[in-house]
């Protein structure tokens, strides 16, 4: 096996994607108007979304 420098990782197709893909990273969730999206709807994102951590979201959403 022959190892790959930096640079030449950088060019392989794919290797620039981001882990948050698809989610919408500019939003951040909660109770109020100050927030961009509902806890509802922030339990309702995929996923991958939630557990990498890719968007905003206030405490207030997990409180019963």
């Amino acid at each position: 096996m022959k190892k790959l420098s930096r640079n030449s990782l950088k060019t392989i197709k794919g290797s620039n994607a981001s882990i948050c893909n698809g989610c919408p990273s500019q939003n951040i969730y909660g109770p109020g108007p100050e927030y961009n999206g509902t806890c509802e709807n922030y339990f309702a994102l995929p996923d991958y979304c939630r557990e990498r951590h890719c968007v905003g979201v206030s405490i207030s959403c997990f409180r019963d």
